[in-house]
């Protein structure tokens, strides 16, 4: 490639990184307020079962159960594919950085005349057998990275279970036994 075209394709690709990064800070703060919501709204059911004088709440239980279980749904349903974009497009993203630094590296290698590896200075080895081969096509986000941000998502999805199960509880309890046993 020509020197003119990777200069080209590395502005462009930057281009395309910056409108990406937008979409994961969109997608990383469309799940943190939905979690913040979330909570809130347990919390105001919560809050409100507590708050009944009624004596014959538990026969009626159900219905804040199932009103608080079909929000934790919803929410749920909301927060998966907030959650899944994120992570799509931050894995784009990644690999985007990845072919930019291709491109940069091809860009160092045509203003020089010589391979270079990524991370190499751009001076020229000093022996052929220095210069280890390089694949572009071998290089792919970092695994320990997409595994840590797997984690998270299951830990932050499993929190939120073990919350609106504990919440479900609550309000069970609340009308039932007058919130003497939570």
């Amino acid at each position: 490639m020509e020197l003119e075209e990777l200069k080209d394709d590395s502005r462009e690709l930057g281009h395309i990184n910056e409108r990406q990064e937008k979409r994961v800070h969109f997608y990383e703060t469309r799940a943190h307020v939905l979690t913040i919501g979330y909570i809130l709204f347990q919390g105001i059911i919560l809050i409100s079962v507590s708050l009944q004088s009624s004596s014959n709440r538990c026969k009626r239980w159900w219905v804040i159960f199932t009103i608080s279980l079909l929000s934790s749904l919803i929410f749920f349903m909301a927060f998966v594919d907030a959650i899944r974009k994120f992570y799509e497009t931050q894995y784009h993203l990644d690999a985007n950085y990845i072919e930019l630094q291709i491109i940069n590296k091809h860009m160092l290698e045509a203003k020089h005349g010589h391979s270079i590896r990524i991370g190499e200075s751009s001076s020229p080895p000093s022996s052929s057998n220095e210069q280890k081969p390089f694949h572009d096509d071998c290089l792919e986000p970092d695994a320990f990275g997409l595994f840590k941000r797997k984690v998270y998502i299951t830990v932050t999805l499993l929190v939120l279970i073990v919350f609106s199960a504990v919440t479900l509880y609550a309000c069970r309890s609340f009308l039932c036994n007058g919130g003497s046993e939570v």
